[in-house]
Formats: structure tokens, sequence, C-alpha cells
């Protein structure tokens, strides 16, 4: 990989925009199967003493099945030259065609097998520590709407371990 480890404390950028306004992405799975989705929500913290990255997942999305069944995920963030193969990553599906080929992104795997892609700019490698799907019962009504409108699953929220940082060098 042409990339740099650092310590998740020499990330740079805001961790707001970082998920609001920049590209980003979620992947699951190794060099026999993975699966990619955009995504514009999440978080970095420190949680029981440990670098984390949080993610979330709707039970909609094919992606989320990779996110069970692995115990690692990567989060990749692009330069904005990137955002229509990322729209396009947002908008098709891994269960219907090759979505990673036709939105012309290059495949490549971290030491640790992890899928990723050549084109990031920022790659979070992390170990899964805790998931929980959102519970309908404890939303407030405005956020089940909000669901009902976009016709959407409930999220689940990924926690992961910061275990690696890549920078393109």
């Amino acid at each position: 990989m042409e990339f740099k480890r650092i310590s998740p404390k020499d990330i740079q950028g805001n961790t707001f925009s970082m998920f609001a306004e920049d590209l980003a992405l979620v992947t699951a799975g190794n060099q026999k199967s993975f699966n990619t989705m955009t995504i514009g929500w999440g978080d970095f913290g420190i949680l029981w003493s440990k670098p984390i990255i949080t993610v979330y997942v709707s039970s909609s999305r094919y992606t989320k099945q990779f996110m069970d069944a692995n115990d690692e995920f990567t989060v990749e963030f692009f330069d904005k030259k990137y955002t229509d193969a990322l729209m396009y990553l947002g908008t098709h599906s891994g269960r219907n065609e090759d979505k990673v080929s036709n939105a012309r992104l290059t495949p490549v795997f971290t030491e640790s097998g992890n899928a990723t892609f050549k084109e990031s700019r920022l790659i979070i490698e992390a170990k899964k520590l805790y998931s929980h799907e959102f519970d309908a019962n404890a939303l407030p009504e405005e956020i089940i709407q909000w669901y009902k409108q976009r016709k959407l699953g409930l999220h689940t929220m990924y926690i992961g371990e910061i275990k690696n940082v890549w920078i393109k060098q």
C-alpha cells in the first residue's frame, strides 16, 4: 500500500466535518468478499481507555451483513475529486452489481487483510468492540418519523477500537 501508519492522535481535521462534509466509506470483509457504503454518521473518541471510531449502518443496507460477519472494518476518507464515486457507492447496492468496479475505485488490502481503497486519503482500521441496533421504543417520535419518511431500517451502531491509521504518502 502507498500509505504510512500514524497514531490515532495524529489524525488531522475537524471530526464533525470529516463525517458531515467530507467523503467517507465504511467497508467490511476480506479479499474473498467485501462490501462498502458511503456514510455521513460517525464519531471518534475514547471509550474504555481505547481510541475508538463509531459508525452507523441501516439494517436495510447490504453492508450490514458484512459488518455483522466480520470482527474488523475500515473507514475511508477521500478527497473531493472522488465525490461521484462515493455518491455512486451510496446509491447502488453490492447485492445487485459490482459497485466498486462501477465506481472505478481500486480495492487494496491491509496487512491484516481488511478491504480498503487505493484512492483513500485516510484509512481507519478498527476492531469491532460492540454493536447495538437502535431501539424503536426508546427513540423520540420525531426520529421514528424520520425513519418512516426515508423508508429506512433502524441503524446499528458499531464501536471499533482503532488499530491502525493510514495516510496517503
